[in-house]
């Protein structure tokens, strides 16, 4: 947690970027069409007597997860004579840290960049990891690297202007970290729930900085993904085959609701999770109004959820890898899951 830094407030960042050992003299700041009315002059202030400053701006949403704007962001990087010792800085949700981060793995072969993510998504979950990517084929985070942040600076006041959709999502990625590593944190979020629904400064700080922890501790023991970091994809498997599916119509965190869901139902079918669980799970959820059925009208049926999941950048030989709870506060992998069991699964959300 060395290199987080989670604050109320823009004025801090140059602090934080210099604890980290950043001494760039040149910067680029990559931000979206939502998020850059709202905070670009702001960052652009603190960071100008720091650093020669340049920004660039994409389209907001997940189709910029593409080659073009990829190469419009590495462009733009040459444009700005960016050199090995320069810094990318990724200003907005986990899209732009996708991009950012794949961007700053790529130019020159790789140079350093820090993330300050105005999402709960991104603060809680997808800017720690060094995880990057874009999309390709409808497929979700096909093309990718492992590129570590340098820096991560949470200004949890940009909350304040999160739309209620993507603020629900990022819970969703919060609760998962109960379910899969702390139970307590599990019953410190359902025992705060209005609080945390009200968007309370304290109360987001704490969920915020728990989850960093949560993450933080899975992936130092295994960077690349190859055994134990699978964990934190506890209903990713069926989110991501149902958010393929939808054509990203609906946010990823309202996808993941879908998908513990059908993993809560599978690892009750399978491992045992007591029913009492999935209810505490069910019950969570709606709370906050996230998703525990499929719209009306989504057109989708279990086979072809199923049949999306076999595709997973998780399966092996065909097979598809599930995470699976035996009591909220804990997860395993479980390889080839029975393809019968995983569609009875996924009927839970229909």
């Amino acid at each position: 947690m060395q290199n987080i830094s989670i604050t109320d407030t823009w004025d801090n960042l140059p602090h934080h970027l210099s604890t980290q050992g950043i001494t760039a003299k040149s910067a680029v700041i990559i931000t979206d069409t939502n998020v850059a009315p709202l905070y670009l002059q702001q960052v652009l202030a603190v960071l100008a007597p720091h650093f020669a400053l340049h920004h660039h701006i994409i389209p907001a949403g997940e189709s910029s997860k593409n080659f073009a704007i990829l190469q419009d962001i590495l462009v733009a990087c040459r444009q700005s004579a960016l050199d090995r010792s320069s810094l990318l800085v990724a200003l907005g949700g986990g899209v732009v840290g996708d991009l950012t981060g794949l961007a700053a793995s790529l130019y020159m072969r790789g140079i350093k960049w820090a993330a300050l993510p105005t999402t709960l998504l991104a603060q809680a979950d997808s800017a720690i990891g060094g995880k990057t990517g874009i999309d390709m084929g409808g497929e979700k985070n096909l093309i990718g690297t492992f590129h570590q942040p340098t820096a991560i600076y949470a200004n949890v006041a940009a909350l304040k202007t999160l739309p209620q959709k993507e603020f629900i999502s990022g819970l969703a990625e919060v609760i998962k970290y109960g379910i899969i590593f702390d139970g307590r944190f599990f019953d410190f979020v359902q025992n705060n729930r209005n609080a945390i629904a009200q968007r309370d400064f304290a109360a987001l700080q704490d969920i915020i900085r728990r989850s960093c922890e949560i993450k933080s501790h899975i992936v130092a023991q295994d960077q690349y993904d190859n055994g134990f970091r699978q964990t934190l994809n506890y209903g990713h498997t069926f989110g991501h085959a149902i958010e393929t599916l939808l054509d990203f119509k609906l946010p990823h965190g309202h996808c993941v609701s879908l998908g513990m869901m059908c993993a809560a139902t599978f690892s009750r079918n399978m491992a045992g999770l007591p029913q009492a669980d999935v209810e505490k799970i069910r019950y969570l959820l709606d709370f906050f109004n996230l998703p525990t059925a499929l719209p009306q009208g989504s057109g989708l049926t279990p086979a072809a959820i199923a049949g999306m999941m076999r595709r997973d950048k998780k399966s092996r030989d065909g097979g598809i890898t599930l995470i699976v709870s035996h009591k909220i506060g804990s997860a395993e992998i479980l390889h080839n899951a029975d393809a019968q069991h995983v569609q009875d699964a996924i009927c839970a959300i229909f």
